[in-house]
């Protein structure tokens, strides 16, 4: 009998035991899902805020600059020459058209007033090359990937973009920033003016700037895509 009694009361306190282990067991497992929880919850709102700030900073940057963009009949060499001759030749006509051009306004009208004159001058450079593709050029908004030029990376998104299509356009491109001009011809040794440098931040609010600048050396490469 007292064996029995032994046996119950023993019984009895591994089932109690069984239930605080139990209890124990649910409450580790209920923390390890909510700190696994709040873990990803912090990573979506760090993420969220980043899509928000890089979001932010194209909308500004959209909306202070203009880009040169210029693209290939095909990736054939004859072809792609002749688009470096046409950046070349463009690039030199929007330098004196766009002197002391301070505001994206006058910018945009300066180009808006002579595209064809620059469309002229691109299909003049086409057929002393011998090619007959057609030339047009035009101020639209284009979307475009991530890019980085020299010390400054672009979010992606829709800019404002003199575009000069040459032929069908299929060949790789070439871009850079006309307003505030930031762009450069040599590949292999780019030095961006301090000019167009300075007009970029003044434009920009100082977290945009801030945002867009590469704190960390880059390789530069051809902008071509």
């Amino acid at each position: 009998m007292l064996w029995k009694k032994r046996k119950k009361r023993t019984g009895e306190a591994a089932r109690r035991a069984a239930a605080v282990l139990g209890k124990g067991q649910f409450w580790l497992k209920n923390m390890a899902v909510m700190a696994a929880v709040t873990v990803c919850g912090a990573a979506a709102l760090r993420a969220h805020r980043s899509w928000m700030e890089e979001k932010a900073a194209q909308q500004e940057l959209a909306a202070s600059v203009i880009r040169f963009h210029v693209l290939a009949d095909s990736d054939r060499q004859r072809d792609q020459q002749v688009k470096l001759e046409v950046r070349d030749a463009l690039l030199e006509r929007m330098e004196k058209l766009l002197e002391g051009a301070e505001s994206l306004e006058t910018a945009r009208k300066r180009l808006g007033d002579n595209l064809e004159t620059l469309r002229e001058e691109a299909e003049t450079v086409v057929r002393e090359a011998g090619s007959s593709v057609p030339v047009n050029v035009e101020l639209t908004r284009e979307d475009f990937p991530v890019r980085t030029y020299s010390r400054y990376r672009f979010p992606a998104g829709e800019y404002e973009t003199l575009q000069v299509t040459l032929g069908s356009g299929e060949g790789h491109n070439w871009w850079c920033l006309i307003f505030p001009s930031l762009c450069f011809r040599d590949s292999l040794h780019p030095v961006l003016s301090e000019d167009g440098e300075r007009k970029l931040k003044y434009v920009l609010s100082d977290e945009t700037y801030d945002r867009i600048l590469q704190k960390e050396k880059v390789s530069i490469g051809f902008l071509w895509f």
